[in-house]
């Protein structure tokens, strides 16, 4: 009977999902942390302009949201060239040991676009401020109105081995796996957005056979400012959607933002194979060769040409 058992533990064990060992605050960082460490990392905030003159973190810096972001082939938002995210660094001031931590708004995800457009160039020491500023404020811990000094310019170098550097998806990579039970496609944005109500391309609706799951499910209120959900709470909640470590997740929104922070979360909980198909929604939906599902629920069938 002990025998047998045995066997069946490891049966299950084995066929359980595999993941790597990875935590969330591998990506993610609370106020705490980033308390006791602000003097030895590189804060940079990527709000708007306005509201970082309005009050930031004390000693951070200011990323305009264009130095993190191309435009390419009338595509927007795609992740930045070498060369253009090194020249970003360089102004400011960041060398490849710095620790980076960025933040915008607590329900803002453009600190994890930033933050997933640095892992993916090689900046492994780069992290999102859990609950960003809104939540630092509301702690009463230091801020200040005046715009911090520009650094040294640093000559940065990327490195040559970047880990995260196939965790992005083109459109071909997202056609050749339609319909592949192996890989989950999981769009991020609000629900009108995946029903084809609410229309911010030449197309509304969604790639057909996508998951819909708002990254804001993702989050939280506590104390009135938005944060993680625990990582149980995560997986739960993951699991429910059929996006789980055995299958290959590709996420996407819009325009890539929203889905890096899903992103994140996914590498944060060791889904070992995560991509962010930066193109998102905006590039798929206004190019007429690639299929849609429609607000009726009908598919909009077109012939894509793959490239070799």
């Amino acid at each position: 009977m002990r025998r047998i058992l045995e066997l069946l533990i490891a049966v299950i064990v084995i066929s359980l999902p595999t993941v790597s060992l990875a935590a969330l605050n591998d990506f993610f960082v609370n106020t705490d942390w980033l308390a006791q460490n602000r003097e030895r990392v590189v804060m940079v905030d990527v709000r708007k302009k306005p509201l970082y003159l309005l009050g930031h973190i004390e000693g951070a810096l200011h990323a305009p949201r264009e130095s993190f972001l191309e435009t390419r082939h009338q595509v927007k938002s795609l992740v930045p060239s070498t060369t253009a995210m090194t020249a970003t660094l360089d102004r400011l001031g960041i060398t490849p040991d710095s620790i980076v931590v960025a933040y915008a708004e607590d329900d803002n995800p453009y600190a994890a676009r930033f933050v997933w457009t640095l892992r993916y160039h090689g900046h492994k020491n780069s992290y999102v401020l859990d609950g960003g500023y809104d939540k630092w404020s509301a702690e009463g811990r230091v801020t200040s109105l005046f715009s911090t000094d520009d650094p040294q310019p640093s000559a940065y170098r990327m490195a040559e081995d970047a880990e995260y550097s196939d965790s992005r998806a083109v459109a071909d990579d997202v056609y050749t796996r339609l319909q592949n039970p192996a890989v989950v496609i999981w769009d991020t944005r609000r629900d009108t957005e995946f029903a084809g109500t609410e229309v911010r391309a030449d197309r509304g609706g969604h790639i057909p056979g996508a998951v819909h799951l708002n990254w804001t499910e993702l989050q939280s209120e506590i104390a009135g400012v938005k944060v993680l959900k625990s990582r149980d709470e995560i997986v739960a909640l993951l699991h429910s959607r059929g996006i789980t470590p055995d299958k290959e997740i590709i996420a996407h929104c819009q325009t890539g933002i929203r889905s890096s922070y899903a992103t994140l979360v996914l590498l944060g909980l060791g889904y070992n194979t995560v991509k962010n198909y930066d193109g998102s929604w905006f590039e798929w939906a206004n190019d007429p060769t690639l299929p849609i599902v429609t607000t009726d629920g009908q598919s909009e069938r077109a012939v894509k040409v793959t490239s070799n």
